[in-house]
């Protein structure tokens, strides 16, 4: 895949990793449920943030 942004760092820092670890814990005892709960709650969030993102863009352009 082509980086149209090679200059951004998307690689997780350390306390990153420890987090997703965690999560990955958290995740292994939630039921089915309560794991597509939490995926629809973190896109959302996602989305949430994108729209952010967008509206700061505009406001600086």
């Amino acid at each position: 895949m082509e980086q149209r942004f090679p200059e951004l760092n998307v690689d997780l820092s350390f306390e990153q990793e420890f987090q997703m670890r965690v999560m990955e814990e958290q995740v292994s005892a939630m039921s089915l449920q309560e794991a597509r709960e939490l995926l629809l709650q973190a896109s959302r969030l996602l989305m949430m943030k994108d729209n952010v993102i967008r509206s700061l863009v505009k406001r600086a352009a």
